[in-house]
C-alpha cells in the first residue's frame, strides 16, 4: 500500500469522525404524533427529492414521530409504515405536531402545536385555495363535482383557518362538534350572514352545495375574530385578491402541464413581492394514475383583517412556511 493511499484513508477517517457528531447534533430526537394536513412528498433526505417509493402524506393520517431537523429547523423526521426506508422527512407545513408531543431534549415545542392565549389574539390565518378540477378528480361523487369541477373562475375557497393549526371549534357545543366530525355538514347550523354575502360565497366556494361554508364556519369561523358576515366578507375578498393576480393566470395558461413548485413560488413573489412565496405551501394529491396534481394552495397570513389590509401585505408579513409538494399538474375539468 503506497505512503499516498495511506494518507488519503487517515484523511478520510478523521473526515468522518467529525461529520459524524455533526450529523447526530442536526436532528434534534422528538416523540409524539404528527399529523399530515397535507399531501407532501416524504423524501429519505431534506437535500435530495429522491423519493423511493413516491411516499406522500395523507391528509388526516397521523405518523410516529421521530425529531426535527434542527431548532427551530424546517423538516419533521416521521416513521411511514411500509415505506422503504420507513425514516422520511416532511417539511413543517406539510401538519400538525399535537399538543402532547415535544423534544425528547426538552426543547420548546414548536409555534405551531401552541394555542393561542384567546380568541381576540389571533391575527395569524392559512387561505386554503382550491384548484377544482383537481379536488373533484379524487371526489367524483361530492355534489359540486358531479360535472368534473369548473376552473374558469380560478381559485376557489376552500376555507380561512385562525393559527396556529389546532386552534378550532372555539365555544362550540358537543353535539355540533360531533355532527361535523362524522361529515355531516348540511345538518350543521345555520350561521347568520346576509343574502349578499351568502351570493357571493356560493360563486367562489362551490363547495356549498355539500355544506362546506356550514362546515368552515363551526370548525374555523368559531374562532376568528368577528361574526359570520365578516369572516365569510373577508375570505371572499382575500381569494379575490389572489384571482385578480398573475398567479391566476399562470394556473389557467398551464392547464394540462406539470407545474413546479419553485413556478407557483416565483409567481407569487412577481404578484406580491419578494418572499411572498415562501409563504406558500403547494398542496398535491394523486390522480387515479398515481401521478401528483396541485389541489391546493396554503397561503400564510398575517395581519388584522378588519382593517382590509392588502393581500400583499398580510403574505409578507407572515411567517415562512414549507414547500409541500415538488410538483403537480394542473388538472383541467372533466374526469379522466
Amino acid at each position: 500500500m503506497s505512503l499516498r493511499t495511506v494518507s488519503a484513508m487517515i484523511a478520510t477517517a478523521a473526515a468522518l469522525s467529525v461529520a459524524a457528531p455533526v450529523a447526530a447534533r442536526a436532528q434534534v430526537p422528538m416523540v409524539g404524533v404528527f399529523t399530515a394536513e397535507a399531501s407532501c412528498f416524504a423524501t429519505p433526505s431534506i437535500r435530495s427529492d429522491d423519493n423511493p417509493g413516491r411516499i406522500v402524506t395523507e391528509p388526516g393520517r397521523s405518523y410516529d414521530l421521530i425529531g426535527r431537523n434542527a431548532s427551530p429547523g424546517s423538516h419533521y423526521l416521521i416513521r411511514v409504515p411500509g415505506a422503504e426506508p420507513e425514516r422520511r422527512w416532511v417539511a413543517f407545513g406539510c401538519g400538525r405536531v399535537e399538543d402532547a408531543s415535544q423534544s425528547a431534549e426538552g426543547t420548546r415545542p414548536d409555534k405551531a402545536a401552541t394555542p393561542a392565549a384567546g380568541r381576540g389574539q389571533v391575527d395569524r390565518y392559512v387561505l386554503a385555495a382550491s384548484w377544482q378540477p383537481a379536488f373533484c378528480e379524487t371526489r367524483p361523487s361530492v355534489r359540486e363535482c358531479r360535472t368534473g369541477g369548473a376552473a374558469g373562475n380560478g381559485f376557489s375557497l376552500h376555507g380561512l383557518w385562525p393559527q396556529p393549526r389546532g386552534r378550532e371549534y372555539c365555544g362550540v357545543p358537543e353535539d355540533v362538534r360531533r355532527t361535523d366530525e362524522r361529515g355531516e355538514w348540511r345538518r350543521l347550523p345555520d350561521y347568520k350572514a346576509s343574502a349578499g354575502t351568502r351570493r357571493a360565497l356560493a360563486e367562489v366556494m362551490p363547495g356549498v352545495q355539500s355544506g362546506l361554508d356550514r362546515h368552515e364556519w363551526w370548525s374555523h369561523g368559531t374562532c376568528f375574530r368577528g361574526d359570520a358576515e365578516t369572516y365569510f366578507s373577508q375570505s371572499i375578498r382575500l381569494l379575490e385578491d389572489l384571482n385578480r393576480s398573475s398567479v391566476r393566470r399562470l394556473f389557467e395558461t398551464a392547464i394540462g402541464r406539470e407545474l413546479s413548485a419553485d413556478e407557483v413560488r416565483a409567481s407569487f413573489d412577481e404578484a406580491f413581492g419578494r418572499g411572498a412565496g415562501r409563504r406558500v405551501l403547494i398542496d398535491c394529491v394523486n390522480d387515479t394514475n398515481g401521478e401528483p396534481m396541485i389541489r391546493e394552495l396554503r397561503v400564510e397570513l398575517e395581519g388584522d383583517l378588519s382593517r382590509d389590509v392588502p393581500l400583499r401585505q398580510l403574505i409578507v408579513a407572515a411567517d415562512e412556511t414549507g414547500r409541500g409538494c415538488r410538483s403537480g399538474r394542473v388538472d383541467a375539468p372533466g374526469f379522466g
